[in-house]
């Protein structure tokens, strides 16, 4: 049966393990390559822009809190190399945020229309939803390159031109660390994509708990505001709006379930699109999904640890967004089953654009038709994956999960 799975090998390959012994001997060169410390990666990020202001100071503790848990994980050095690199291209955006709103003060005031987001636990047909949605022309989604890169440094196609390369070389890089993403979940500079990384640029990101095991940082931000990261990334939205205007955004990143509250703080006139889907075999699924980043972290993983700690989180995340739902606005959701959604594309994007008064267009059934046959490289039942590889008790997760599978009539199936 493993022979069959996607992600096989729990250790790293022998090229990047010589590639985690180079940065290792960086490191006893005294080379800052693998450097995780907020004034050094907040110098470079300074030095690599040639800006100093990088906005409200609210950001500082996060990325103060995350440095300590990077030191106090058994991270390798080409995990902390990772790492460094990630946090400065964070706090480069906020350098170029700041400069942006200087230069384009209106851009303040720019309404973000009704954002559509969709949210649930991933592998539960967000990402399927998302591409059909943004088909309509009065809307758009964000595509990779975007969120690694969303503020241009100038008005040019050249600007634009550097940003996506700078996306692609990202992937290159994540595709030779981990081959097996391509038939997982396919990822190239132009696909549409999560918005996580737009929220990792205030440090207060639920991804670096999830995909990075720092479960002591997850804990933290569970008690922080959200409120600040998401006003940070409205106004992200605003600027990736104001280079290519849209009736409606159409955002995709399971992370809002965490913070329901803080998204309808910021965005009340939301239209929120809940994907549903029995939480076994989207915890296993996922598990699968993110162990190629818990790999390349810790040069190897234990399956059962990452799977204990994702179904832990999946838990918290679905009991904090049912409670935020309560005291909601209930026309603000529309839930989605995802075995309707697997029988009925095109009738699912009907019935959400009816409730919530978007426009479907005559072109939309012949527009989603042609995505679902020609819009992705990736396919699905492609991806293998197995509940018992990370210690997966079908049993006791659809007990812990009796409320929320009972409160959204969620199809499960039985040992």
């Amino acid at each position: 049966m493993s022979e069959q799975l996607s992600v096989r090998d729990e250790n790293y390959r022998l090229p990047i393990r010589v590639a985690n012994a180079l940065a290792g001997l960086a490191e006893k060169l005294g080379l800052p390559l693998g450097t995780v410390e907020s004034a050094s990666i907040l110098r470079a990020a300074a030095r690599h822009t040639g800006f100093s202001d990088f906005g409200p100071d609210a950001f500082q503790e996060p990325l103060d809190y995350l440095c300590e848990a990077v030191h106090n994980t058994e991270f390798t050095p080409l995990a902390r190399v990772i790492m460094r690199q990630s946090f400065i291209r964070a706090a480069s955006n906020r350098l170029h945020l700041q400069q942006f709103l200087k230069t384009h003060p209106e851009v303040r005031d720019r309404k973000t229309g009704r954002p559509v987001f969709v949210l649930g636990f991933p592998r539960t047909g967000t990402t399927v939803l998302q591409n059909l949605l943004q088909l309509h022309p009065k809307r758009r989604a964000l595509q990779l390159w975007e969120l690694v890169a969303p503020v241009p440094v100038e008005n040019t196609e050249a600007d634009k031109n550097k940003r996506i390369r700078a996306a692609k070389g990202m992937t290159a890089a994540a595709n030779w660390i981990a081959p097996e993403q391509a038939q997982i979940h396919y990822i190239d500079a132009f696909t549409v994509e999560e918005c996580w990384p737009l929220f990792a640029n205030s440090f207060r990101v639920m991804n670096y708990d999830l995909q990075s095991g720092l479960s002591g940082y997850g804990d933290w931000l569970m008690q922080a505001d959200m409120v600040q990261a998401y006003e940070e990334y409205r106004q992200y939205l605003q600027v990736l709006e104001f280079q290519k205007p849209a009736d409606h955004m159409v955002l995709k990143c399971p992370e809002h379930l965490w913070f329901i509250d803080a998204l309808l703080e910021v965005f009340p006139d939301a239209c929120i699109v809940w994907s549903h889907r029995d939480p076994v075999p989207t915890i296993a699924s996922y598990c699968s999904l993110i162990s190629m980043q818990w790999r390349t972290l810790y040069g190897g993983f234990d399956p059962h640890v990452l799977g204990n700690h994702i179904t832990n989180r999946f838990h918290q995340g679905v009991e904090r967004a049912m409670a935020s739902r309560q005291t909601a606005d209930p026309k603000r959701f529309f839930d989605v089953n995802f075995h309707n959604l697997v029988q009925d594309q095109a009738g699912t994007v009907r019935e959400i654009c009816e409730y919530f008064d978007l426009d479907y267009g005559d072109g939309m059934d012949e527009s989603i038709q042609h995505w679902l046959h020609n819009g992705r490289a990736d396919h699905r039942g492609a991806h293998k994956y197995s509940t018992e590889r990370y210690g997966i008790n079908v049993d006791e997760v659809h007990a812990r999960f009796a409320d929320y599978i009972h409160t959204f009539k969620v199809d499960i199936k039985s040992a």
